[in-house]
C-alpha cells in the first residue's frame, strides 16, 4: 500500500478496543509508528533491502526492544507495515484466499486501460496495475481522514524522530546515514500526501515511472481518470477489507503479545 493507507491502518491497530498492546503512545512515539510504518518502502533509496524490511520487522522489533526500548514505536511500525503476517502488506500484496494479495486481485480488469494510460509494457503490467488500486486507496483514506498527510509531514520534519531514525537504523544493521532525511523528507515531491486528487497522483506516478524505469508515453488525464473509476468500483469492498484485516492483524498480535507473557 502506499503511505497515507499504511498510517491509517496503523493507527486503527492501534486504536482497536480491546486492541493488543497494553498501553497508549504518546505524540512523539506516535510520530515514531507513523514514519516506521512508510519506512519498508523506501528503505531502498538510503541503501538498504527492501524486501530483507518487508519481511523482518518482527527482528527488528526484537532488536529494538533489547537495545532501544524507549523507541520501540518506530520499529512496531515498520513490523505493522510488512509481509510476515503482522503486517498490512501481506492481505495486500502477498496472500489474500489466494498466492496473490487483494490489490494484484482487484487490478487485474484494469490491465488493459493501465498498460494504455500509462505506456506499460506487458511485463510491468500486473506489477504497475496493482499499485493504482493502491492509489484508489489513498483517495478513499484521504477523503476520510484528510488530516493523515499533514500528520505524517509533521512527522518526518521532526528533528527528533528523525534522529531516532538514523541512530535506530545504524544500530541494527551497522551502517551510516545514507539519504535518510532527504528520502523520507521529499516524500510529497513524490507521492500524494497533502495534495491527493486523481490528478497529483497520476502526475506522480508517472513522474515515478519515468525516472525509475524510463517508461513513458502515459497520460495525466487518462490515467487520473482510470483511478477514479477503480476508487468508484471498489470503495465499497476496500472498506469492507479493511475492517477484515484490522481484525486479523489485531488477532494475529494479540496472538504474539500473549505467546510471550
Amino acid at each position: 500500500m502506499f503511505p497515507l493507507a499504511h498510517i491509517y491502518m496503523t493507527d486503527r491497530i492501534l486504536s482497536a478496543a480491546p486492541g493488543p498492546f497494553a498501553r497508549d503512545f504518546d505524540d512523539y512515539e506516535r510520530r515514531l509508528l507513523y514514519v516506521g510504518s512508510i519506512l519498508p518502502d523506501f528503505v531502498g533509496g538510503m541503501g538498504l533491502s527492501r524486501d530483507y524490511w518487508h519481511g523482518h520487522g518482527a527482528d527488528f522489533y526484537d532488536f529494538m526492544l533489547r537495545r532501544r526500548p524507549a523507541d520501540e514505536a518506530l520499529a512496531l511500525g515498520v513490523w505493522l507495515h510488512g509481509i510476515d503476517g503482522c503486517g498490512f502488506d501481506t492481505y495486500a500484496d502477498e496472500a489474500w484466499y489466494s498466492p496473490l494479495g487483494w490489490c494484484f486481485l482487484r487490478c487485474l480488469p484494469y490491465i488493459p486501460q493501465a498498460m494504455a494510460a500509462c505506456g506499460l509494457p506487458r511485463e510491468y503490467a500486473l506489477w504497475k496495475s496493482h499499485n493504482l488500486v493502491e492509489l484508489a486507496a489513498e483517495l478513499e483514506v484521504a477523503s476520510l481522514r484528510p488530516e493523515l498527510g499533514e500528520m505524517l509531514m509533521l512527522a518526518i520534519h521532526d528533528n527528533r524522530v528523525m534522529q531516532t531514525v538514523i541512530d535506530s537504523l545504524a544500530a541494527f544493521d551497522g551502517g551510516q546515514e545514507q539519504n535518510i532525511r532527504r528520502v523520507l523528507q521529499t516524500l510529497d515531491e513524490r507521492f500524494s500526501i497533502l495534495n491527493v486528487t486523481p490528478e497529483d497522483c497520476a502526475a506522480k506516478y508517472l513522474s515515478q515511472l519515468k525516472r525509475r524505469h524510463g517508461i513513458t508515453g502515459g497520460s495525466v488525464a487518462a490515467l487520473a481518470g482510470l483511478i477514479g473509476q477503480i476508487r468508484s468500483d471498489l470503495a465499497a469492498e476496500m472498506w469492507q477489507w479493511f475492517d477484515e484485516v484490522e481484525r486479523l492483524l489485531v488477532q494475529e498480535y494479540r496472538q504474539r503479545v500473549n505467546s510471550e507473557e
